[in-house]
């Protein structure tokens, strides 16, 4: 990135970071998300600075990368309630039974869920999945609690979703379902 860039792309940031985290905010309900989303869009700006740099608008490129990422954020979100909760049941109750489930899963082997778990997740996967998929914090939190950047975050719970799907491929949404 040259000197010019990098001036332009810091004068971007101070000019269009608060209104794209009110946007955000306001958007999605939630500051750690939003703040989440707003990262991810000027990372984005970062990784495209030759297009912003030239784009005759370059607040209005931010503002509809935001929107993008917001949509995002908001079908990973969705998708991730669907894989790991039954949105009609208590989602208490349903995490509950899954702890005291003694059945095995159909075609799963002989141990329960989560003895699987156990076997298949580091006590450190495990947590990071809890904190993103059931208590719902954004990466950016877990990020700052792990010691971690917001990207680390990111690709280890796509590391932790390969390994689930490996080990339950049943539970793996098909396209276009």
């Amino acid at each position: 990135m040259s000197p010019e860039q990098d001036s332009f792309f810091e004068g971007l940031y101070y000019q269009y970071f608060k209104r794209l985290m009110v946007y955000a905010n306001t958007a999605l309900g939630d500051p750690e998300r939003a703040q989440d989303v707003v990262q991810d869009t000027f990372h984005e700006a970062l990784r495209r600075i030759d297009v912003v740099s030239v784009h005759e608008n370059p607040g209005g490129w931010l503002m509809q990368t935001l929107k993008y990422k917001i949509r995002e954020s908001e079908r990973d979100r969705q998708r991730q309630l669907r894989r790991f909760l039954s949105l009609d049941t208590d989602p208490r109750a349903e995490m509950l039974a899954s702890v005291l489930q003694t059945d095995p899963l159909d075609g799963v082997g002989d141990a329960p869920v989560l003895d699987q778990l156990d076997a298949l997740l580091t006590p450190e996967e495990r947590r990071l999945l809890k904190r993103l998929v059931f208590d719902g914090a954004g990466h950016l939190q877990v990020a700052k609690e792990f010691g971690i950047t917001v990207y680390a975050s990111q690709k280890r719970l796509q590391r932790v979703r390969e390994k689930l799907y490996i080990a339950f491929p049943e539970r793996k949404k098909k396209r276009g379902r």
